[in-house]
C-alpha cells in the first residue's frame, strides 16, 4: 500500500477525482451517503458555484461546501487539494448536519475516524436536549403548582367558587372599569341562605356542606359566565353581576336564583330544602364605588330583605337615598 493509499483508507469521508470528474475512489462512510455515483456531478451540487468547472476552483478553496443529490437537506463541508494530474482530494465532513446524518444513515462510531469527535460531539448534543427537554418538564411543573397555588389561594375549596381574596380581586377590577371613559357598572349582590342553621344542626356539617355546594352549583347553572360567585364564609354568598344595574332586571334574577335554591335536594336519602334572601348594591348609584360602603348597603338590604319575610330580595338606595 502506497502512501496515499494509506492516508486515504484513514479517511472515511474522503472523495479521490480525476480531471474529468471520475469518482476514482470514495471513503465507505461518503459511499453510505451518495451511493454509487461514478461521478464528481453525479454525486454533489458544489453550493454557491455554478455547475460549469467546479473542479478547478475547489482546487484553490480553503473551505468547500457541497449538497449531495441523494439527500439535498445534506450539506457537506471540508478541503480540497489539488493534484498534479488535475485531480482533487477531498476531505469532507458532516458540519451543522451531524446529528440528521447519523440518524437518518444510522451511522455508528466505526464510519468515522477514531481521531473524529463525531460520536462525541453526538453524546453532547443527546445529553444537552435531555437537561433541556428535563428542564423544560420541570418548569411546567412549577407553573403547574403555581396555577394551583394561586387557583386555591383565591377559591373556596368547598364549593369551588371564589373566596373573599378572589371576590376582592375581582371587584378592584370592575372598581378601575367604572373610572375608565368607558364604565363597566355592576351589581353587588350579598346572599344568606334562609333555615339552613336549622338542616345543620339537625342533619349535621356534612349535610350542610353537600347542601352548600347544590347551591353553588345551581347559582352557576343559572349566572352568566362573566359573572363572579362566590363564597365568603358560612352560608353567606355574594355574586358581582357586571352590566346588570336595571332595579327590574336584578328583582327578577332575585327571583331566579331563590327560586333555583329551593328547589329541593336529597342528600343522605333525605329530602332537604332551604332558602335565600338577597340584599343588593348598584355600583352606578354611587359617586365613588368602594367595597366597603357599597357590602354594608348590600347587607342592610340583605337585612331589610329577611326582616320582610325571608325568600326575596331588597336592592339599596345608594347615593339617592340622600336628600330624599
Amino acid at each position: 500500500m502506497t502512501l496515499a493509499e494509506a492516508a486515504l483508507a484513514l479517511m472515511p469521508m474522503h472523495l479521490h477525482v480525476d480531471a474529468a470528474g471520475q469518482i476514482l475512489s470514495a471513503g465507505p462512510t461518503l459511499r453510505r451517503l451518495v451511493g454509487d455515483a461514478a461521478t464528481f456531478e453525479a454525486a454533489f451540487e458544489v453550493v454557491g458555484q455554478t455547475p460549469t468547472g467546479p473542479l478547478l476552483r475547489l482546487a484553490h478553496a480553503e473551505r468547500v461546501f457541497l449538497r449531495t443529490r441523494t439527500q439535498p437537506a445534506q450539506i457537506l463541508r471540508g478541503r480540497a487539494i489539488g493534484l498534479p494530474d488535475g485531480g482533487l482530494v477531498l476531505n469532507l465532513g458532516l458540519g451543522i448536519g451531524l446529528v440528521e446524518a447519523i440518524r437518518g444513515f444510522d451511522l455508528t462510531d466505526r464510519d468515522f475516524a477514531p481521531a473524529d469527535l463525531a460520536m462525541e460531539f453526538l453524546f453532547l448534543h443527546e445529553a444537552n436536549s435531555a437537561m433541556t427537554q428535563e428542564l423544560s418538564r420541570a418548569n411546567r411543573r412549577l407553573e403547574d403548582a403555581r396555577s394551583r397555588a394561586e387557583a386555591e389561594a383565591f377559591t373556596d375549596p368547598l364549593t369551588g367558587l371564589y373566596n373573599r381574596r378572589g371576590l376582592h380581586l375581582s371587584f378592584e377590577a370592575l372598581r378601575q372599569g367604572t373610572l375608565h371613559a368607558v364604565p363597566q357598572h355592576f351589581a353587588l349582590v350579598v346572599m344568606d341562605l334562609d333555615h339552613f342553621k336549622a338542616l345543620n344542626d339537625s342533619r349535621g356539617h356534612a349535610a350542610g356542606d353537600a347542601m352548600l355546594r347544590h347551591v353553588a352549583d345551581g347559582l352557576q347553572a343559572i349566572t352568566r359566565g362573566i359573572d363572579t360567585l362566590s363564597r365568603t364564609g358560612g352560608d353567606e354568598f355574594v355574586l358581582l353581576l357586571p352590566g346588570l344595574c336595571d332595579p327590574a332586571a336584578l328583582e327578577a334574577m332575585g327571583r331566579r336564583i331563590i327560586a333555583q335554591v329551593e328547589r329541593p335536594v336529597e342528600i343522605a336519602g333525605e329530602i332537604c330544602r332551604v332558602s335565600a334572601s338577597l340584599g343588593v348594591a348598584i355600583s352606578s348609584r354611587y359617586a365613588g364605588v368602594d367595597w366597603d360602603r357599597m357590602e354594608a348597603e348590600a347587607d342592610a338590604a340583605l337585612y331589610a330583605a329577611k326582616y320582610a319575610g325571608r325568600g326575596c330580595t331588597r336592592i339599596a338606595g345608594g347615593e339617592e337615598r340622600e336628600g330624599s
